[in-house]
């Protein structure tokens, strides 16, 4: 039998906060950039695009 898999809290690559229940993160990325609720955390990792549409990833550049 394998243990439940225990989700270690990540931080925010923005400010460094810890995200340690889902409804702390802002905004994630399928390339695992993870950022808070914080305005100028998700300015810096992400980027709104087609009119509010999309969201685009800018690290990755992902479009969401």
């Amino acid at each position: 039998m394998t243990e439940p898999s225990v989700e270690t809290p990540r931080p925010c690559e923005g400010c460094g906060q810890s995200l340690a229940q889902p409804a702390d993160i802002g905004w994630e990325c399928e390339c695992k950039v993870v950022v808070c609720k914080e305005a100028s955390c998700y300015d810096e990792y992400f980027k709104t695009v087609a009119g509010g549409e999309g969201v685009r990833c800018r690290t990755c550049g992902h479009v969401t």
